[in-house]
């Protein structure tokens, strides 16, 4: 179950919370970025958050800082069995399935952006953001994660399963984020 999963990452809520601050001050500017909705500038921001929270905090509550010699930290990167997964294997309450969760919602916006141009960026960004993250995990030792790149597919399954959303709900969501 994905609550155990999270019960597993005591820094995920607190960063979350601390999310909600960039993205509630951030939304307008960005929406009108992607000239869309503020809504969708806010989904994207606090997608954002999630995800850095989720790969990027030490898993460990004790800050990384406190122990600068990285005596336990391995650097490694797992490529074993790299493919994407079965649909039945989809959100089965793994680590890497709530990455598909907090992806979606990039493609969503993405989806939703005013313009094409405008939305290959947001989706060239989120598809390279997958790869960035495993890059700095690897990269820094001392979060105490281990590079994965099914991880990466996983996020990468995300985004994709948020953008057909995004494509499905777009005719209907026209008249909001026109009016924006």
């Amino acid at each position: 179950m994905i609550k155990t999963v999270l019960n597993g990452l005591p820094m995920f809520w607190p960063g979350l919370l601390a999310s909600l601050v960039p993205a509630a001050l951030l939304n307008r500017p960005v929406g009108r970025l992607l000239r869309t909705h503020w809504a969708v500038g806010f989904v994207l921001l606090l997608a954002l958050g999630g995800v850095a929270t989720l790969t990027l905090l030490p898993e460990h509550p004790r800050p990384f800082w406190q122990d600068l010699s990285w005596a336990g930290a391995v650097r490694h990167c797992t490529l074993d069995g790299l493919g994407p997964r079965p649909p039945g294997e989809w959100l089965t309450s793994r680590q890497a399935d709530l990455a598909v969760l907090m992806f979606a919602p990039i493609g969503l916006a993405a989806a939703l952006a005013g313009s094409r141009r405008r939305a290959a960026a947001v989706l060239a960004a989120g598809a390279l953001l997958p790869f960035a993250l495993e890059a700095a995990q690897y990269a820094v030792p001392a979060l105490g994660r281990a590079c994965d790149g099914q991880d990466a597919l996983d996020s990468l399954l995300g985004l994709t399963l948020g953008t057909l959303l995004g494509l499905l709900l777009r005719p209907a969501l026209r008249p909001a984020l026109r009016r924006a």
